[in-house]
């Protein structure tokens, strides 16, 4: 019996790997929809909402494929999508709504595209507000004894007490909805910008 227990303990260590790394898989998918949450869950109560994310790793084809059989399927009422990106993709964002909204019109259907800037998460603003090389050299400057620095010190203090406080930097990406037909919660937001077929007719 004690010889049959270690094989069986083997056998189950492997297992548990796989596991791990879809955990990690969900995790990832998670930061990328977590500034768009709130809104999807708004939307959810009228409309059947498809969230997509784009990557660079994207394949577009699939992605207009999933989009527009998601919006051409006629068993539920009110259907739109979610394209959204992190900055570096939106470009290629834009290419699969274009694509998106030419697929509609070729089946004669009328499409509706929301724009709307979203705030990035807090730990993508740490990553790149981070100065590495300036820290270090505040350092070495710190550990001189010089009056020179002491008069710095001083004068940054008068600054800081005088001038305003710097504005927060904050940074922002894109994210589309497309729907086939209009969507009076996305158009009455603030800062969404509507673009229709029916204004080309």
């Amino acid at each position: 019996m004690s010889a049959d227990n270690p094989s069986k303990k083997r056998k189950q260590q492997p297992a548990s790997q796989p596991a791990s790394s879809k955990k990690s898989r969900t995790e990832g998918n998670a930061t990328l929809i977590g500034p768009h949450e709130g809104i999807l869950k708004e939307l959810s109560t009228k409309h059947n909402v498809l969230a997509l994310s784009i990557i660079s790793s994207t394949q577009i084809r699939k992605r207009v494929s999933s989009a527009t059989s998601h919006l051409l399927d006629k068993t539920s009422g009110s259907r739109a999508v979610l394209l959204h990106a992190r900055p570096a993709d939106v470009c290629k964002m834009m290419t699969v709504a274009e694509q998106c909204k030419r697929t509609l019109g070729e089946q004669g259907r009328t499409w509706y595209q929301y724009n709307e800037l979203f705030d990035l998460p807090a730990e993508t603003k740490k990553k790149k507000t981070v100065p590495k090389k300036s820290d270090l050299e505040e350092v070495e400057d710190d550990g001189s004894d010089s009056d020179d620095n002491a008069f710095e010190t001083m004068q940054s203090r008068f600054e800081q007490a005088v001038l305003p406080p710097p504005r927060a930097q904050t940074y922002k990406s894109l994210r589309i909805f497309i729907s086939s037909q209009a969507i009076s919660d996305l158009k009455s937001r603030e800062n969404v910008t509507v673009q229709t077929s029916e204004d080309a007719t």
